[in-house]
């Protein structure tokens, strides 16, 4: 099988810039990060995916990007212009690639209510929903 040649960051802007081109790339990224992260279910809660380390740099285990830059070795995109797309279209940047599956805020907001049994609702819609 012949390697996919790899675009040049300009040439991955070209292609990605395209509204349907970017949601196909970044929904097969969607789906190889669910295939390659760890699943993690909370009893009575939730699930959300995890890479399995502490998110620190001294963590030498450690590989935030590790799936992202082989699923855009496998796509030919360049990876650091790949990351900047993502992080532009997302409105923060990114400190490992299970962000882009877990919605941090929603995932406390869930322990919490599983802890103290109260849902305290949104930032200026305070809701005391009692379990």
């Amino acid at each position: 099988m012949k390697p996919i040649a790899m675009r040049t960051p300009d040439g991955t802007w070209l292609d990605l810039r395209k509204p349907h081109r970017f949601q196909e790339f970044f929904q097969g990224l969607i789906d190889y990060l669910k295939s390659n992260l760890q699943r993690v279910t909370v009893a009575g809660s939730h699930d959300y995916f995890t890479c399995g380390q502490l998110h620190d740099r001294g963590n030498r285990h450690w590989k935030p990007f590790n799936n992202l830059w082989n699923y855009c070795e496998k796509t030919g995109h360049d990876f650091y212009e790949v990351k900047d797309m993502i992080e532009e279209r997302i409105g923060r940047n990114l400190i490992c690639e299970c962000a882009l599956l877990n919605d941090e805020k929603a995932i406390r907001r869930r322990e919490m209510r599983a802890l103290y049994g109260i849902d305290f609702g949104l930032p200026g819609e305070r809701h005391l929903d009692i379990d």
